[in-house]
């Protein structure tokens, strides 16, 4: 198994609809990532605020911390009203 750098993520997310040479908003591993569309593509007309809600109701999904703090980098720049386009 290779070594990463401390810190390392294996999926960057970037602001809705920016240019891919903008900073990066949160980073996480591909789990995390594929559970994330997963639940957009449960609920694909949900903004990031609501996927955050959704997340944390513990009747509907196990707590994901990860996913969680991605949601919240989110919301801390200002996208929490965007309706995300993760695939």
């Amino acid at each position: 198994m290779p070594k990463y750098p401390k810190g390392h993520k294996d999926v960057v997310f970037f602001a809705p609809k920016s240019k891919r040479g903008s900073r990066p908003i949160a980073g996480s591993t591909t789990a995390t990532n594929d559970f994330l569309v997963l639940v957009h593509e449960t609920y694909p007309e949900a903004t990031i605020s609501r996927l955050k809600e959704l997340l944390t109701d513990r009747s509907k999904f196990i707590l994901n911390p990860e996913a969680v703090a991605v949601l919240d980098a989110y919301i801390t720049r200002g996208y929490g009203d965007y309706v995300p386009e993760w695939r």
